[in-house]
C-alpha cells in the first residue's frame, strides 16, 4: 500500500544510499551535458546566460524528481521526511543565504587582516555583476540539490534505521567523500566538510526544515566563487568569474588550496564556530535530536 514502509536493514540502507549518490552524480553530469550540447542545437541564438539558467533548472528538477521517486515509490515513505515544508518556512532560505555569505566574508576579512589575502583586481560592476547574478543559478543548484540529497534523503533513509548519531556522522562522511574529485581534497577538507555537514544537519533540526541550510550552503559556494574569488585562485587569466580577484599568500595549512578552500584550518575554525552557534540555537529551542533514537518517517523523533 502507498502508506506502508519497506523494512530495509541498516546495511541495505547504506548500499541504497551509495546507489542514490552515484545516480546523483550522473544527474549532475547529465544536466551539464544537456545544457552545453542540447541548448545550442535547440536554440542556436540563445545568449550565454541561458546555459547557467538551464543547467540550474535541469539539475534541480532532475534531483527533485529522482528523490521523490526513491522516497515515495521505492522506499514508500512520506515526503515530509525530506524536511522541505513550503511557506512560511521557505522564507528561511534568504536568511540562510545572508548568514552563509556573512560567515565567509568574515573569514576573508580575517585573512586580509593577517596579510594572507591580497586583492589583485576588482571588475567593474557592469562586467562583474551579470556574472555574479548568473552564478546564483548553479549556486542555488548546489544548495538545493546537495541538501535534499544528503541532509534530506540520505540522512532520513539512514536515520529511520539506526540511531540518529550514527546516521548524522555517516551522512557527513559520505558527503565529504563525495567531493573527492576536487583539487585540494585531503584529510583537512574531509574534517571541515564533515563539520559543515553537522552544521547543516543541526540547522535542519533547529528550524524544522532544510530551507535555511540550503540558503547557507548556496551562499558558501557563491561567495567564494562569484563574489570574492578565493575558490578561483590560480585560475587562468580571464577564467575567474568573481567580482573581486584575490591572491593568497598565507600558510597552506591555514588557507587551504583552491577550489577546496575548506582544507584550510581557518575554514575548519569557521565551521566549528558555526556548529557551536547552530548547536546553541537548537538547544535554546529544545530541538536537539535525541541521539540514541532513530528518526520517524516524517523526520521527527
Amino acid at each position: 500500500m502507498p502508506g506502508s514502509s519497506r523494512a530495509w536493514s541498516a546495511p541495505a540502507s547504506i548500499l541504497i544510499g551509495f546507489v542514490y549518490i552515484a545516480g546523483y552524480g550522473v544527474l549532475y553530469l547529465g544536466a551539464t551535458m544537456l545544457s552545453a550540447l542540447a541548448l545550442p542545437r535547440l536554440a542556436p541564438g540563445a545568449p550565454k546566460w541561458a546555459f547557467s539558467v538551464s543547467h540550474g533548472v535541469l539539475w534541480i528538477a532532475s534531483v527533485a524528481l529522482v528523490t521523490w521517486l526513491m522516497r515515495s515509490k521505492l522506499n514508500r515513505r512520506p515526503w515530509a521526511g525530506m524536511a522541505t515544508p513550503l511557506p512560511p518556512t521557505l522564507g528561511r532560505f534568504p536568511l540562510g543565504f545572508v548568514a552563509g555569505a556573512a560567515l565567509l566574508l568574515a573569514v576573508f576579512a580575517v585573512q586580509f587582516g593577517l596579510g594572507w589575502l591580497r586583492v589583485t583586481g576588482i571588475d567593474s560592476l557592469s562586467m562583474a555583476w551579470p556574472r555574479a547574478a548568473l552564478g546564483l543559478f548553479p549556486s542555488l543548484g548546489v544548495g538545493f540539490c546537495e541538501e535534499i540529497a544528503f541532509r534530506g534523503y540520505i540522512l532520513q533513509t539512514l536515520g529511520e534505521r539506526m540511531p540518529a548519531w550514527a546516521a548524522v556522522l555517516l551522512t557527513a562522511l559520505i558527503f565529504a567523500l563525495f567531493h573527492f574529485t576536487l583539487g585540494g581534497f585531503g584529510p583537512g577538507f574531509v574534517v571541515t566538510v564533515m563539520g559543515l555537514s553537522l552544521v547543516f544537519t543541526i540547522l535542519r533540526f533547529a528550524t524544522g526544515s532544510l530551507w535555511f541550510p540550503m540558503g547557507l550552503h548556496a551562499a558558501w559556494d557563491w561567495t567564494q566563487t562569484f563574489l570574492v574569488g578565493v575558490g578561483n585562485v590560480g585560475a587562468r587569466p580571464g577564467h575567474d568569474p568573481a567580482l573581486v580577484h584575490v591572491a593568497q599568500g598565507g600558510p597552506g595549512l591555514w588557507v587551504g588550496q583552491a577550489p577546496s578552500i575548506e582544507g584550510g584550518l581557518i575554514y575548519a575554525l569557521a565551521a566549528a564556530a558555526a556548529l557551536a552557534a547552530a548547536w546553541a540555537y537548537a538547544a535554546a529551542r529544545g530541538r536537539l535530536p535525541r541521539w540514541g533514537l532513530p528518526l520517524r518517517p516524517d523526520g521527527t523523533q
